[in-house]
């Protein structure tokens, strides 16, 4: 089973956080950070998903979606 480490970045003094998921837990992860109280009181600066080979998947800064692109497909 594949494990994705989420970077979290707050803003101001906050400091970082890292979080291990796998697929199972990583889209709930995902909503939870960018979308939970915390984001939308504005604490987090960014969120990035990297997968086991540090590919980054998943790439949420300042409250927008900047990777993968929305409408974009590979």
């Amino acid at each position: 089973m594949e494990t994705f480490t989420i970077h979290i970045i707050f803003n101001g003094e906050a400091g970082t956080a890292t979080e291990e998921h796998d697929e199972t837990t990583l889209v709930d992860a995902i909503t939870r950070l960018t979308s939970g109280p915390v984001a939308q009181m504005g604490m987090i600066k960014e969120v990035k998903v990297v997968d086991m080979l540090d590919c980054t998947n998943f790439l949420w800064q300042k409250g927008k979606l900047v990777f993968p692109q929305p409408g974009v497909h590979c």
